[in-house]
């Protein structure tokens, strides 16, 4: 069988963590995880990563200063763990136009490699099983598989891997606060773990409505890992105070940080709070679906 295509582009579309609980911890053999009660949902922020295979020798080009070696870069992790696993592609070209936060709790670079793992699938003459991909992305970090599952609304339970795809939700207008820093998810566990110093897990399942409403949210948008950071970086209590001053539905620190988020009712409200502050606001809004793959050639 041929080839169907040597280059491939994505939008690789950032997540929302509208509630995140801390139910416990499980170890996977080769370390401690904490498990997790979470609402992923899809928004329309992303990164724009190219994918060519058949080039002499591989390569990555991210247009990222802070986004650190190669070898580092999930997008590139991603390439290397599907030529392995398919014995195909020896040869690739990797660009990837950052626009999502790094260490911004947004899945950014999750969104990098779930969207190369997406253009390698699509351009392979044998691609992977929808199973066998997911299981493939979850070896390179927990949101990968809610990247790659199709959908735009899920519940992520256990380590956020088991997911239950969700009808989604109405379309809001979503402020994204940037506060020139990243918080890393090894951090933020860590300072959660340290604060709790032992006492039982309180963080319980939510009871939202299935489908989920944003009214159900409101009641249940909490984030567990929101004390520890905040805690560290205590400016941003003030800039999610600020978001539900600006009206906000909800205002919530998304993942493990370091964005705060605010979900806006009101489309006219959500562009006053960005033109309020325009030197750290975004401006983006959820979807409900995923953005399909454009083959070019």
């Amino acid at each position: 069988m041929s080839d169907r295509g040597t280059v491939a582009r994505i939008a690789a579309q950032a997540k929302l963590n509208l509630l995140l609980r801390i139910t416990g911890r499980t170890d996977n053999g080769s370390q401690a995880l904490h498990t997790l009660h979470t609402l992923f949902q899809l928004v329309a922020l992303s990164d724009t990563v190219t994918v060519r295979v058949g080039a002499q020798g591989r390569t990555l080009d991210c247009d990222a200063t802070a986004a650190g070696p190669v070898e580092q870069n999930l997008g590139w992790r991603a390439a290397l763990a599907f030529c392995d696993a398919t014995a195909w592609a020896t040869g690739f070209e990797i660009a990837i136009e950052k626009r999502i936060p790094i260490g911004g709790g947004m899945g950014g670079g999750s969104a990098d490699a779930a969207a190369v793992l997406r253009a390698l699938n699509t351009l392979a003459p044998t691609p992977l099983t929808s199973s066998a991909l997911m299981t493939l992305g979850g070896h390179l970090g927990a949101d990968v598989p809610f990247l790659l599952m199709g959908g735009a609304t899920a519940l992520g339970t256990g380590t956020g891997a088991i997911l239950t795809p969700l009808l989604p939700l109405p379309a809001r207008a979503v402020v994204l606060e940037l506060p020139g820093f990243a918080v890393s998810s090894k951090d933020a566990f860590g300072w959660f773990a340290a604060d709790r110093d032992g006492r039982p897990y309180t963080g319980t399942p939510a009871l939202l409505p299935s489908p989920p409403t944003w009214d159900a949210l409101r009641a249940h948008a909490q984030n567990d890992l929101e004390a520890p950071v905040f805690t560290r970086h205590p400016s941003l209590v003030q800039r999610r105070e600020a978001m539900e001053q600006a009206g906000a539905e909800i205002a919530r620190m998304t993942g493990s940080g370091s964005t705060v988020f605010g979900v806006f009712a009101d489309d006219s409200a959500a562009e006053r709070a960005v033109a309020a502050a325009p030197g750290s606001r975004v401006l983006t809004k959820t979807v409900g679906e995923v953005a399909p793959i454009e083959v070019i050639a």
